[in-house]
């Protein structure tokens, strides 16, 4: 099988794994205090993998995992892999009301948790979600009520039997919607090994390359690049856990990483620290991107202080791991997201969706041409499977533009998708929670600018007539129910908004464009003026 020109060593998560077993006492990953060699990693996913079995989960039955970075998270995405169960690993950030949502619509037969977090399971539960079936925590927790952890790590280490095939579903990767509440991406075994392969063209790693990991498993990024991909490689990758600004040059030094993705959110942070007079002291060699709105200046800023090439990259859950479009080493420093390379068709459209000549600004279209690299769909979702495919194009919903090389460039983002701390966010659903406040009867949600180069949230409130309420109130309202990524920051309150004449839609395009008043800064905890 030929992939864009690859010959790939394995076409399924399961064949990987247990390929990447030779490599036997090579450490494969680390995480904090924690590490696994490649050998032990595939014992211990047979291990639990076969525990599973036990319990009746078998191919293609859903398992969730609700857990920060760790090895025993790792092992648990291996293990469905091995068994060929669907993995879906739900945001840490989760509360109870954004869970019970995840929760009703994976419908996941066995969810492993860590102890911390399987509070919010149980508080989920009160929310009206169905129970799953096995429920196990790994860490201190209520034994009356669930299942440790541990217990899964007792099956046989053999590989389980079962026939997995590329095509076959393997993960639900939720990413936020720009139509409603956030969409389970469903994708096959497939749809990993584009992303492990263009990540062999970009990084051209060698066999004493360290990966440095900054993302967490239930994201794309720091599941199928930051692990899939150095697994693939044969090399260690080495996991922050959570990133920290402060940590990233210690922890850069003491592993002496040489490879990693480093996000736009992330290098904002890094240069909010007070530079360094060795920061240019590191082992780091290349280093992909994904800077979406970051001020040019601030990119090339990052580049130069911390002396490492910063290589761009586009792309989306849907479209495949690790960017279906990127820039090369060779071509830097022309200053574009790059070029497909082979692997996908990119045509810019108006909203008609007919094809904009370069230089001109549309949303961004894009098509494979390799089998099997994109999506299989959206869990529960067919009607928007068919609006994010219409004409046999996928509908980005970011808007950009080719430059005279034939290069991609981006623009921005349609109006109610918005970007917050790395986060896809859909407007919808935080206006479907300031709509359950008693004291707000319409609202309507944007992104305004961040001076961490992504989005701040800003929610323009109606209140019910005679009523005033307290905007500390408000945001603390949508903190008991949202993740903290997606809490908006400001709060401006509004007679009326704009609404469509056909439809009576909130139109977001236009609160974009209002000028802002009389807002509420909950960073600040007063009103401010933005400009």
């Amino acid at each position: 099988m030929l992939l864009n020109g690859h010959r790939p060593e394995a076409t399924t998560l399961r064949e990987l794994i247990g390929l990447r077993a030779g490599l036997a006492g090579k450490t494969f990953a680390v995480v904090g205090e924690e590490a696994v060699t490649f050998g032990d990693v595939d014992l211990r996913a047979n291990q639990l993998a076969n525990s599973l079995v036990r319990l009746g989960v078998s191919k293609g039955d859903v398992v969730a995992t609700f857990m920060q970075n760790s090895i025993d998270h790792i092992v648990s995405w291996f293990a469905c892999a091995k068994l060929g169960a669907v993995w879906s690993p739900f945001n840490a950030a989760l509360m109870p009301q954004d869970l019970a949502y995840t929760l009703g619509d994976s419908r996941p037969k066995a969810l492993l948790a860590d102890a911390d977090l399987s509070e919010r399971y149980d508080a989920a539960l009160g929310l009206g979600v169905a129970a799953v079936e096995h429920v196990f925590v790994r860490g201190t927790a209520d034994a009356s009520r669930h299942a440790a952890f541990g217990e899964l790590l007792d099956g046989p280490d053999h590989l389980p039997d079962a026939d997995v095939d590329p095509g076959d579903p393997a993960g639900i990767i939720y990413t936020g919607g720009t139509t409603g509440r956030p969409k389970g991406v469903l994708v096959p075994n497939s749809w990993y090994f584009p992303g492990v392969l263009r990540y062999q063209e970009i990084f051209e790693p060698d066999p004493s390359d360290v990966h440095l990991s900054l993302g967490q498993l239930y994201h794309t990024i720091g599941s199928a690049v930051d692990v899939l991909s150095p697994l693939y490689a044969g090399i260690t990758t080495v996991s922050m856990g959570w990133f920290s600004a402060s940590r990233f040059l210690p922890t850069v030094r003491r592993h002496k990483v040489t490879l990693s993705v480093i996000l736009g959110a992330h290098i904002a942070r890094l240069m909010n620290t007070e530079a360094g007079e060795d920061d240019a002291d590191n082992t780091l060699r290349r280093a992909v991107s994904v800077t979406g709105g970051l001020p040019r200046s601030l990119v090339a800023g990052f580049v130069q202080r911390f002396d490492v090439p910063l290589l761009e990259t586009y792309g989306q859950t849907e479209t495949g791991p690790l960017g279906c479009i990127n820039q090369r080493f060779e071509e830097l420093p022309r200053e574009s997201l790059g070029s497909p390379h082979g692997w996908i068709e990119v045509k810019i459209a108006d909203p008609q969706g007919h094809e904009l000549p370069d230089g001109e600004t549309g949303e961004i279209l894009l098509r494979p041409t390799v089998p099997g690299s994109f999506m299989l769909g959206y869990v529960n979702k067919p009607d928007q499977v068919v609006h994010a495919t219409a004409d046999l194009w996928f509908h980005s919903g970011d808007l950009g533009f080719r430059d005279d090389f034939g290069d991609l460039h981006f623009s921005g983002r349609v109006a109610h998708l918005l970007r917050h701390k790395g986060e896809n966010i859909s407007a919808i659903e935080v206006e479907e929670t300031l709509l359950a406040h008693e004291s707000v009867v319409g609202c309507g949600v944007v992104a305004v600018p961040s001076d961490m180069g992504d989005d701040d949230i800003k929610a323009f409130v109606v209140a019910a007539e005679g009523v005033a309420p307290e905007p500390a109130g408000l945001i603390k309202f949508c903190a008991s129910r949202l993740a903290g990524f997606k809490v908006p920051r400001y709060l401006e309150y509004v007679d009326q908004l704009p609404v469509s004449s056909t439809k009576g839609e909130v139109e977001r395009f236009r609160l974009a464009q209002w000028g802002s008043g009389h807002t509420w800064d909950a960073v600040q905890g007063d009103w401010v003026q933005l400009s």
